[in-house]
């Protein structure tokens, strides 16, 4: 959102907290897409919203930890960024 977000920073960003399983080594943020990656300039922060919320759930999925619980936070995390950034997560098109 830096590249893209006039006056966004890093320390304005909205995130949901991924636990440690125990035992084991590095946690379910090391498993993201995004983990150590470079920003996707192509995609939108929309899509880029997205992706990484579809990235999580699919994490819970395959340990069995998706829940009601974790569906809600993400909604929360989509639901936080569209009212913090209004107008950044419209679709194409929508004004």
């Amino acid at each position: 959102m830096v590249a893209k977000v006039p006056g966004y920073t890093r320390e304005m960003g909205i995130a949901i907290m991924m636990e440690h399983p125990l035992p084991g080594k590095g946690g379910r943020h090391r498993q993201t897409i995004s983990y150590g990656q470079r920003t996707d300039l192509s995609l939108s922060p929309r899509e880029t919203l997205a992706r990484e919320v579809r990235d999580v759930r699919v994490i819970y999925r395959r340990q069995g930890l998706y829940t009601r619980q974790i569906r809600q936070s993400l909604q929360q995390v989509i639901s936080l960024n569209k009212s913090a950034w209004s107008g950044v997560f419209q679709k194409e098109g929508e004004s």
